[in-house]
């Protein structure tokens, strides 16, 4: 979400229309950062469950929310940022001919 934001912001003020590796890429980029951040927070997050032993309904939401609800909102925004710098506007095939 990061980083496709950014850069795809960036193309669309330029006019650039990016293939589909390069838009989908920085997507990839933005999962792999999020992977990383969240595998720093899994144990730390373990050792607290194990050690307060919450019921099993708090230990789903805890997960839930941490990490669930992160690589949705993610994933969604990066990849709508990525089909947004890729769209070609029907009407501008007719005027640049």
């Amino acid at each position: 979400m990061i980083v496709s934001r950014f850069v795809a912001r960036r193309r669309i003020a330029a006019g650039v229309r990016p293939g589909w590796f390069a838009a989908w890429g920085l997507v990839a980029l933005d999962a792999l950062m999020l992977l990383a951040a969240l595998g720093l927070m899994f144990m730390p997050v373990m050792s607290l469950i194990y050690a307060n032993q919450p019921p099993v309904t708090v230990t789903v939401g805890i997960f839930f929310i941490l990490f669930f609800l992160p690589i949705q909102v993610v994933l969604i925004l990066s990849s709508l940022w990525a089909a947004k710098s890729r769209y070609v506007d029907p009407d501008d095939k007719f005027t640049t001919l």
